[in-house]
């Protein structure tokens, strides 16, 4: 074989640095056990012979490296509700999709979840990297939700941590990021009930929700009424505070009578039938949050399950391949959903 086609390998850049090949493996993995010095001067060496690792290799040695593994690492799952997540899912289909798929995703890569929920017992971030540290765990989940208007994620040392944030509504947006696509999916349900020869298109949606979804829906929603005839466009009912009030509700669907109306509540069809209204005769509904196939609602499923099995993946990809602390380039993840046919909207065209 030429030598310029020949495949640079560990020996070789151990031979040109002078370190054995294992320390070469250990600082092209950014170990902390090698000096920063070092990993420097290896990393440039790798670069500069044309270093290319083998991606089966690498997955070879991660899977060896978990077998080695002699007791269970935690991950920390950190929330500002005041109570376990564990205990929350009762009230929310949302919490207990996201902490079920959680959990077995963290037993199927080896690893136990410990639970930290702040909005209880308040810990400072200092104090909460302490024990962190103390207990060796370095990958962190931060998960959704709040029962403290305004109160956000402790300030950890984010330098000794691997750290994915699920969803919006923190300041902390150097992290690692997963979220469902929101975006994707009022754009597919808007893009699908047009297609369905479907006029004119309601939002209802809270203040609180459109948070939560980072403001893709509404921001989306507008976008979409802009290119739409006016003689079609339809004000959003946008209810402020968490809870929606029937009688304003109804005199907006009076005003603005629209054909189909998009939700992110499930439980607001009981609104519309009890003024008498026939679903999907009078007005169709579509769940932008569709998480209970049994609610007879057509809509977007978002694959909340989805997203908490990819954060422990990438959880566990940046400890396995010791990507600790804030990334340079943080990534932001996103899941897209699926249409759901239901009751509550008259299909007129193929999903």
């Amino acid at each position: 074989m030429p030598e310029e086609n020949r495949k640079i390998t560990l020996q070789d850049i151990a031979d040109d640095v002078g370190l054995s090949r294992s320390a070469i493996s250990l600082a092209l993995r950014n170990h902390p056990s090698i000096s920063q010095k070092t990993r420097e001067r290896v990393h440039a060496a790798a670069e500069r012979l044309g270093y290319r690792p083998s991606p089966l290799v690498s997955a070879l040695m991660c899977q060896i490296r978990d077998k080695r593994r002699t007791h269970t690492e935690s991950i920390a799952l950190i929330s500002r509700l005041k109570e376990p997540v564990s205990e929350k899912t009762s009230a929310s289909p949302f919490y207990l999709m996201l902490y079920r798929s959680i959990i077995e995703q963290a037993k199927a890569k080896g690893y136990r979840i410990d639970e930290f929920y702040l909005a209880k017992d308040p810990l400072s971030g200092q104090r909460l990297s302490k024990i962190l540290v103390s207990r060796g765990i370095h990958g962190v989940i931060l998960f959704p939700g709040n029962d403290t208007p305004n109160l956000d994620f402790p300030q950890l040392d984010w330098e000794q941590f691997a750290t994915v944030l699920i969803g919006y509504n923190s300041v902390n947006s150097q992290l690692h990021q997963i979220a469902s696509d929101y975006t994707y999916d009022i754009e597919y349900a808007l893009d699908y009930i047009r297609k369905g020869g479907n006029r004119r298109i309601g939002l209802v949606i809270t203040e609180g929700r459109s948070r939560t979804s980072n403001h893709a829906w509404l921001s989306r929603f507008l976008l979409f009424q802009h290119f739409t005839p006016k003689a079609d466009r339809v004000t959003p009912y946008i209810q402020s505070g968490e809870h929606f009030e029937a009688d304003k509700l109804l005199a907006w669907y009076a005003r603005e009578k629209p054909d189909v109306v998009l939700l992110s509540d499930e439980h607001l069809h009981q609104y519309f039938r009890e003024a008498g209204l026939r679903i999907p005769g009078d007005v169709q509904l579509v769940n932008l949050v569709l998480r209970d196939s049994t609610s007879g609602l057509a809509g977007m499923n978002p694959h909340t399950e989805e997203v908490g099995r990819v954060a422990v993946d990438l959880v566990s990809t940046l400890l396995q391949t010791n990507q600790i602390g804030i990334s340079p380039y943080p990534q932001a993840i996103t899941i897209k959903g699926h249409w759901v046919p239901g009751s509550s909207y008259i299909e007129k065209t193929a999903p």
